[in-house]
């Protein structure tokens, strides 16, 4: 989806396309995504105030798994795919593919452990290690 080559604006025009497109179903958005390859820790996931919105994620190129995480977060917010109030987005190191950072649950379904696939939180407990849980509300994604 996002690649090393895309200026910001190339970034903010695909991820404004997916957010428009009323018919791309749970399984294609999270397809699109796992196909952006996770860069680097930009983000320091252990403190959420810092974070910063999806748009500057986007815009800046912060694609670390955190980062891809929170703008997957905003965008199945947005086609309402995830019901807004309190989100679980523990820190997580990935014993399947090594990647570290964020991944998002609600209602026990874990978004962005395998990147195009809905797991549930058992799974993603067997097969993680937990560093820290945050709980927000859908709303502080966007100050």
């Amino acid at each position: 989806m996002f690649l090393k080559t895309h200026t910001a604006q190339d970034r903010l025009k695909i991820w404004r396309d997916i957010r428009n497109d009323d018919s791309l179903s749970l399984q294609q958005i999270l397809e699109t995504f796992s196909k952006t390859e996770p860069l680097p820790r930009y983000l320091d996931y252990y403190t959420p105030k810092s974070w910063p919105n999806p748009f500057e994620i986007v815009s800046e190129g912060y694609l670390c798994q955190s980062g891809i995480t929170l703008v997957l977060t905003a965008t199945l917010l947005y086609k309402k795919i995830l019901s807004e109030g309190e989100l679980l987005l523990p820190v997580i190191s990935n014993n399947i593919n090594g990647n570290t950072g964020l991944v998002c649950i609600q209602d026990n379904q874990v978004y962005n452990f395998i990147p195009d696939q809905v797991v549930s939180r058992d799974y993603l407990l067997e097969h993680s290690t937990v560093f820290q849980n945050h709980k927000i509300h859908s709303d502080e994604l966007f100050r």
